[in-house]
């Protein structure tokens, strides 16, 4: 069962060219949770996870991190995974083996045999053992979201962030990830905040928040 909070956003809103993006969000992810969230069309999603993950300051409120405002936690960054919209956010020069690597070698210096390990461990968890040596490029959506998925595993994060979760994906794809996402969540702890423009699947989730015009208008169990 999810623990005490993790991350929380109070009354987090964002602004630009005199428009309301994002107004007055209030959500909890709590240890171990896997929460949904769905926005409408344009309501800001991609912008409401990277305030959440401390990319983007908010124009007002606040993102809390285990007690304390992320903007405080610059020295010693908390532990956060990400798996970007579209291609998921992989470097397009780097195989997609060294795109999964480079979390690893960065934050934890790795190398060799022990690098090695984690970058085939975290592969084959999202069934992509066969592409370590593609470039992004060469592979489907799905796959590249996915190996994205598999940078963001490798870390061993305390909260991993999913922007448009299962969009468009084929069923291996949608079965792969919701496999990684529950081994990682009983393995490891992870939490993750899964966001999606418009309707989709949410299965798995703990909790399914509902966000309308920027404003979270309905929190509840999904069906």
């Amino acid at each position: 069962m999810p623990g005490a909070p993790l991350l929380e956003l109070h009354r987090v809103g964002f602004r630009a060219d005199g428009r309301d993006i994002l107004a007055d969000v209030s959500l909890t992810v709590h240890e171990g949770e896997l929460l949904g969230v769905v926005l409408q069309h344009g309501a800001g999603k991609s912008l409401l996870l990277s305030i959440a993950g401390g990319l983007v300051r908010p124009t007002h409120g606040e993102v809390v991190y285990r007690g304390r405002r992320i903007t405080e936690l610059a020295s010693s960054p908390p532990k956060l995974g990400f798996v970007f919209e579209d291609d998921g956010g992989l470097l397009a020069n780097l195989s997609v083996y060294e795109n999964v690597a480079l979390p690893l070698r960065y934050h934890f210096g790795l190398e060799g045999d022990a690098l090695d390990a984690k970058v085939r461990e975290a592969l084959g968890l999202v069934g992509l053992e066969d592409a370590a040596t593609h470039m992004p490029w060469q592979l489907t959506g799905d796959r590249q979201r996915l190996a994205a998925l598999a940078r963001a595993i490798a870390y061993e994060p305390e909260l991993i962030f999913v922007d448009d979760f299962y969009v468009n994906a084929d069923q291996d794809a949608f079965r792969r990830m919701q496999e990684s996402v529950a081994i990682m969540r009983e393995a490891h702890g992870t939490a993750f905040l899964l966001a999606v423009d418009g309707s989709g699947e949410f299965g798995i989730t703990d909790r399914l928040c509902l966000v309308d015009h920027g404003t979270v208008l309905e929190l509840e169990r999904p069906a």
